[in-house]
């Protein structure tokens, strides 16, 4: 092995305590800041794009202006792509559209159930659901609706009609004549249910009885007599329906029929100058037919100027009529008459209910066996005693 010689120790010796003072001094120069020189600034902007950020990353940012807090927001986090790599698009998903607000669909109103009774809802303000209300004038309760007026009447000569002031007509201003004077009584009736509308016959004549005795044995509210139905089975001639039932259709068939339907119409049939078909109303299944008249009005509701029977029943007399407005709409009319009340003609009772505004009328049995009785009182004649009646009664 090469020995070292003391001068090459000596100068490796020297050479280390060199380099370590120039270290010293380096070190001590770096933390007590003695360098006789100045630091050089660096220009950032001399940086590429791939250093900028780490450069940014080592400066400390000021302590003047706190740094702003970042606002949490409901970004979703970037995903990476499939393939490993740093994908723009995938670290953002697009927006998706927002879907346009649909308008909640109003709800299907229910139907209005249809309006029972055979008015269909029309005149509901004339019956008195809660509380039967009856006197001398009026009954009303869930399903009948009666309005009695008393009219004192005149007949004009001159132009035929039944006027309701004196002194003069309400239709010509002839001055009217005491002598015609025409009282007569008005039951306006308003029934929701077909079988309020009755009829009772006697079963013979020696069992005929006033209208106002039969209205109260049957328990009516209003009562008027109809067609003295025993005095045409008698004689075998007629058609006779009461409540339903048929009692019996004759082959001869001479005077007026008048028919109530279940449906609440009520028709008239002049058998003189009308065809019809018995076949057909039958297979309607009529609900009442009466046998007398004649019909006092044409398919119009005018006045009529010739009649069945006309010869029989013509002249003037008290009358018994029942009327017809609409379906559930009908009514009675008692005229007096005999002694100094002259009553009325056909033709006159024929303008008197066109007068009234009825669609049908139909004259029943008059004369002395024409009667109206409404609350136990009698109005109209009330004379002999009749074979039949038709009447109004609450429904069973």
């Amino acid at each position: 092995m090469r020995k070292t010689s003391k001068k090459r120790i000596l100068r490796m010796v020297i050479l280390d305590l060199l380099g370590f003072c120039v270290l010293a001094y380096l070190v001590c120069a770096q933390v007590f800041h003695f360098f006789p020189w100045k630091p050089v600034e660096i220009d950032l902007t001399d940086f590429n794009s791939a250093n900028a950020s780490v450069v940014a990353a080592s400066t400390p940012a000021p302590t003047d202006t706190p740094a702003p807090t970042p606002v949490l927001t409901d970004t979703p986090a970037p995903t990476d792509a499939p393939d490993g790599t740093d994908d723009p698009s995938a670290e953002t998903p697009a927006p998706t559209d927002t879907p346009e607000p649909t308008e909640t669909p109003e709800p299907t109103p229910e139907p209005t159930p249809e309006p029972k009774g055979l008015l269909k809802g029309k005149y509901a303000e004339k019956f008195s659901p809660d509380q039967v209300i009856s006197n001398d004038n009026e009954y009303r309760s869930e399903n009948i609706a009666i309005e009695l007026t008393q009219v004192e009447g005149y007949y004009c000569r001159s132009c035929t009609h039944v006027s309701k002031t004196w002194p003069n007509c309400e239709y010509c201003g002839t001055e009217l004549r005491k002598g015609d004077y025409v009282p007569y009584t008005v039951a306006d009736i308003y029934l929701q249910d077909i079988n309020c509308f009755r009829t009772s016959i006697a079963p013979s004549f020696e069992k005929n009885l006033p209208v106002w005795a039969m209205c109260k044995e049957q328990k009516g509210i209003l009562a008027i007599n109809t067609d003295f139905y025993l005095n045409a089975y008698g004689n075998q001639h007629g058609w006779f329906v009461r409540n339903g039932v048929t009692i019996k259709r004759f082959k001869k068939i001479d005077f007026d029929l008048a028919i109530l339907y279940p449906d609440g119409v009520f028709d008239t049939i002049d058998v003189s100058t009308e065809t019809y078909s018995p076949e057909e109303i039958e297979a309607a299944n009529p609900y009442q037919i009466w046998f007398f008249g004649p019909a006092l009005l044409t398919r119009d509701g005018q006045p009529k100027t010739k009649f069945t029977m006309e010869k029989i029943v013509g002249d003037p007399n008290p009358r018994s009529i029942i009327g017809y407005y609409e379906p559930g709409h009908y009514c009675f009319i008692a005229v007096n008459g005999r002694g100094k009340l002259r009553g009325l003609s056909l033709s006159e009772a024929s303008q008197l209910c066109a007068d009234m505004g009825l669609t049908a009328a139909y004259n029943m049995d008059g004369g002395a066996s024409s009667g109206m009785c409404f609350n136990g009182k009698n109005y109209g004649n009330n004379g002999r005693a009749t074979s039949d009646i038709a009447y109004i009664i609450e429904p069973s």
